[in-house]
C-alpha cells in the first residue's frame, strides 16, 4: 500500500510539474513574472482538475466504468451529436454550473488584484527557477515508471483510476504507437508488435494465414459456414404474426409484483397459455443491433442470410410496422428494409406532431402507449384479414426517463422527475420503471382485445419480446449498454404457443425463425445443449468486453481492457494465460474467443 501510495503521489506530482514547466516557460518568454503567475496557475490546474472529476463522478454515478466513446455513441444510435442532445438538459446544468465557477474565480481574481499588497508582489521581476536536472530526470523516469506499471496487474488497477497516471499514460502510449494502429507499449494490453500495423490486440485476424494478428489462440481458424435453417423453410402463408418489441425490459416482468399488484398481468396470462422462455438475451444490451438482430437474424452487416422482412414478403405476408420510436434511428428502418414498397410503415418521424416530449431528435422522438394502440387499431381496420398479415409493433414505455407528462399512473402515485434520477432515489426510479411496464402491458392488452374482436385469437402467432433489459441503479449504475450481465441483457421471450418447446438459450438472431416456425406449423422443438449465444460490450470489431451464454444461464466472459475471464456458474476470475492451462476454462474460453474472431472477420469481409 505505502509503495502504491508512492507511486500515485509520483504521478500527480510529475503531471503538475511538467504542466508546472510549460506554464513558466511561457511566461518567461512574456516577461511576465510574480504571485499573479503563481496563482493564475494554481486555480487554473485545480480548477480543470475539478472539473473533470466532477464529469468524472457524474458519469460513472449512471455507468460502470466500462464506459467510453464507443459505447456512448453505440447508446445514442452510433452518433456522439445525438448523444450530446439527447443529455443536453444535464449538459445545460452543468454548463450553467460551471459558468458560475468561472465568474466566481475571476471576481476573486480581480478582487485579489486591486489590493495594495498583492499588486506588489506581482510585480516581482525575478526569473523562474527551471530545475532542469530534475525535469530530465523525470522524463526519464516516469516512461520507464509506467512501463512497469503496465506489466503489473495490481498497481495497474488502482493507478488507472487516477487521472494523473491515465494522462500521462495515454500520452506516452500515443508517442510510442509508431505503426498508428490505435496501440503503443505503454498501455494495456500492449501493442507486441510496434512496426506492423496489421498486428495488434483485437485486430482482425485473417484466418489460414498462418499470422495471429490479434494476439489470441495463434492464427485464426476458417470456421465452417452456419447452415441457414430458415431459408431450407418452403415460404408460405401461415397464422398472422404480431411481433411486439418491448423498449427496456427486464427478464422478471413477467412475475415481477409491485405492491403485491400484478405489474403485466396480460402478459403473464399470455405465458401462462402459451411459453415463456426462460433464456433469451440480448445480443448487444442497446437497441439499434437488437432490432437489428431480430429482422436481420445476423450479427454482422451485409449476411446472406434471408431476412425477416425477404421471408415474409416471398410468402405472401402484408406487412405493418408501428414503432413508438423513431426507426431512422441507427439506421434500422433502412438496413432492416422496413421501409420498402409495399410495407405499411408507421414511427414516431412520421407522427411527430404526437410526440410526448418536445424534443425532434432521433434519440428523444417517442409516441404513447395510447397512440401505438391508436394506430393498430386503424391499421387492423384497414388490411384484408383473409391475407396473412404481420404486425411489428414497438413500445417505447420502459425508455429513459421511464415516464413522461402524461403517462398515466397505473401503480404509482407520482412519477420520479428525470432531475431526480439518482441512486439515492433507488426505490421510486424503481417503482416509476415498473409502472412504465405496467403501461406497456395495458397496450399489450388493448392489441389482445382488438384481435379478439376480429376473432383472431386462434389464427395469430403472438410473440413479445424486450430489446434489452436494464439496470436501475441494481448495481450501481443505471440504464444499458455498458455491461454483460443478465439484469442488461437478459430478456423476456413470451410466444403465445403452448407446443413450443425451448431449453437451449436463445438471441434475438433466433426469433426470426422461432416465430416463422410457429406461425406455420412447422418443428417446434429447440433441444439444442450445446448452443450458445454471443454477446458483445462496445462493438464487434472494438469490443471492451465479449461473452456467450451456454444452457442455464453460464456465462463466460472476456474483459479486452484485462485480459481476465469470469465463468458466471463457477464465480470465478481467471487471467487469460492461466485459463487456457485447464480444462474446463480452456474450452469455454477457446470457444469464445474463437467465435468473436469469426464474427470479426465477417465483418471485415462485409465493408
Amino acid at each position: 500500500r505505502l509503495g502504491f501510495f508512492i507511486i500515485s503521489v509520483w504521478y500527480d506530482l510529475t503531471l503538475i510539474g511538467l504542466l508546472a514547466s510549460l506554464w513558466f516557460f511561457v511566461a518567461d518568454k512574456l516577461n511576465k513574472y510574480g504571485q499573479r503567475i503563481y496563482y493564475s496557475f494554481s486555480v487554473i490546474v485545480i480548477f480543470l482538475a475539478a472539473l473533470w472529476l466532477l464529469v468524472k463522478f457524474k458519469l460513472l454515478s449512471y455507468f460502470n466504468d466500462t464506459v467510453n466513446l464507443q459505447i456512448i455513441k453505440n447508446l445514442a444510435g452510433g452518433s456522439l451529436k445525438e448523444a450530446l442532445l439527447y443529455a443536453s438538459n444535464e449538459i445545460a446544468l452543468f454548463i450553467g454550473l460551471l459558468s458560475i465557477a468561472a465568474i466566481v474565480v475571476v471576481c476573486v481574481f480581480k478582487a485579489l488584484s486591486k489590493i495594495k499588497f498583492i499588486q506588489h508582489v506581482s510585480t516581482n521581476n525575478v526569473a523562474h527557477k527551471t530545475y532542469r536536472k530534475l525535469l530530465i530526470a523525470t522524463l526519464i523516469a516516469t516512461p520507464l515508471f509506467t512501463w512497469y506499471i503496465s506489466q503489473d496487474a495490481f498497481l495497474r488497477y488502482g493507478l488507472e483510476k487516477k487521472m494523473s497516471f491515465r494522462f500521462i499514460s495515454t500520452s506516452l502510449d500515443r508517442l510510442s504507437d509508431i505503426d498508428f494502429d490505435g496501440f503503443g507499449i505503454f498501455a494495456y494490453p500492449q501493442d507486441k508488435a510496434t512496426f506492423d500495423a496489421f498486428i495488434y490486440p483485437g485486430a482482425v485476424d485473417i484466418p489460414g494465414n498462418g499470422i495471429d494478428e490479434d494476439g489470441f489462440l495463434g492464427d485464426a481458424i476458417v470456421q465452417p459456414v452456419e447452415k441457414d435453417t430458415l431459408s431450407e423453410i418452403t415460404p408460405k402463408t401461415g397464422k398472422h404474426i404480431v411481433l411486439i418489441v418491448l423498449e427496456s425490459a427486464r427478464a422478471e416482468l413477467i412475475d415481477k409484483k409491485l405492491n403485491v399488484q400484478q405489474v403485466a398481468p396480460v402478459m403473464k396470462g399470455i405465458a401462462q397459455r402459451g411459453v415463456a422462455i426462460h433464456y433469451a438475451y440480448s445480443h448487444a444490451g442497446y437497441t439499434v443491433p437488437s432490432i437489428k438482430a431480430i429482422f436481420n437474424r445476423s450479427l454482422v452487416e451485409n449476411n446472406s442470410k434471408i431476412t425477416l422482412i425477404q421471408f415474409l414478403q416471398s410468402a405472401g405476408y402484408q406487412l405493418s410496422i408501428i414503432s413508438g420510436q423513431d426507426e431512422s434511428f441507427g439506421g434500422i428502418s433502412t438496413d432492416t428494409g422496413m421501409k420498402q414498397l409495399g410495407i405499411s410503415y408507421f414511427d414516431a418521424r412520421t407522427a411527430i406532431d404526437d410526440r410526448v416530449f418536445s424534443s425532434k431528435e432521433p434519440g428523444s422522438l417517442r409516441l404513447s402507449e395510447a397512440r401505438i394502440f391508436e394506430q393498430f387499431n386503424t391499421r387492423i381496420n384497414q388490411v384484408d384479414l383473409t391475407q396473412s398479415q404481420f404486425f411489428y409493433i414497438n413500445i417505447q414505455a420502459g425508455h429513459f426517463p421511464y415516464a413522461y407528462p402524461s403517462m398515466p399512473k397505473r401503480l404509482v402515485s407520482e412519477l420520479i422527475p428525470r432531475s431526480e434520477i439518482a441512486a439515492k432515489n433507488k426505490d421510486w426510479l424503481s417503482a416509476t420503471y415498473w409502472n412504465a411496464m405496467a403501461n406497456a402491458d395495458w397496450t399489450v392488452g388493448k392489441i389482445l382485445e382488438a384481435l379478439i374482436t376480429h376473432k383472431l385469437l386462434n389464427n395469430v402467432t403472438l410473440v413479445i419480446l424486450g430489446d434489452h433489459g436494464e439496470s436501475l441503479f441494481d448495481d450501481g449504475f443505471l440504464g444499458h449498454g455498458h455491461a454483460i450481465d443478465d439484469i442488461q441483457t437478459k430478456i423476456p421471450l413470451i410466444i403465445n404457443d403452448s407446443t413450443l418447446i425451448v431449453t437451449e438459450p436463445i438471441g434475438q438472431i433466433d426469433v426470426a425463425e422461432l416465430t416463422i416456425r410457429s406461425a406455420l406449423g412447422l418443428n417446434k422443438q429447440w433441444l439444442n445443449n450445446k448452443k450458445t449465444v454471443f454477446q458483445w460490450v462496445g462493438s464487434i470489431t472494438q469490443p471492451t468486453l465479449i461473452a456467450q451464454v451456454a444452457q442455464n444461464g453460464a456465462r463466460t466472459l472476456f474483459d479486452f481492457r484485462t485480459e481476465q475471464v469470469f465463468f458466471s456458474d463457477l464465480k470465478l476470475w481467471k487471467s487469460y494465460q492461466l485459463a487456457l492451462q485447464a480444462s474446463p476454462y480452456k474450452e469455454r474460453l477457446t470457444d469464445l474467443i474463437r467465435a468473436w474472431e469469426d464474427l470479426n472477420w465477417q465483418q471485415h469481409k462485409s465493408k
